[in-house]
């Protein structure tokens, strides 16, 4: 199954606490849950097949950025900066989760990529399959 999802990638950020009448509330940035909530929409809307329980999946990601104007175009070939792709992929991950594969735990294999975009707008490419050895 390929997917190309239109939406700039957004990093997972930490979770924030903070204390309410002597209770802990739990929350993450806005960008977060915006990113969150848009792209489990866009994966809503295309209708797809969920991988069956206990299937082993293969996930093939690349995450396309759109480069800032304060990069000089040619010094960075490649987005070695923050943020992380790990933390791209985390917020990945609970998109898919419940959609399209049952739990994020069914993700056995992970081949990750940023890159910068040609077009004028991020994107993110994913391309998942049933794993096997």
């Amino acid at each position: 199954m390929k997917l190309t999802l239109d939406y700039e990638p957004t990093a997972k950020g930490v979770p924030r606490v903070r204390f309410v009448n002597g209770h802990a509330l739990t929350y993450y940035h806005k960008n977060t849950t915006e990113g969150l909530e848009a792209i489990r929409a866009m994966l809503y809307n295309k209708h797809l097949k969920p991988f069956p329980e206990h299937t082993p999946v293969k996930m093939d990601v690349t995450f396309y950025r759109t480069k800032s104007k304060w990069y000089r175009p040619k010094s960075e070939k490649l987005p070695c900066r923050k943020p992380d792709t790990t933390n791209f992929l985390k917020l990945l991950e609970d998109c898919l989760s419940g959609i399209i594969i049952p739990d994020d735990a069914a993700i056995t294999t992970i081949i990750a990529r940023k890159r910068w975009t040609k077009l004028n707008h991020g994107y993110i490419e994913i391309t998942l399959e049933q794993d096997s050895l």
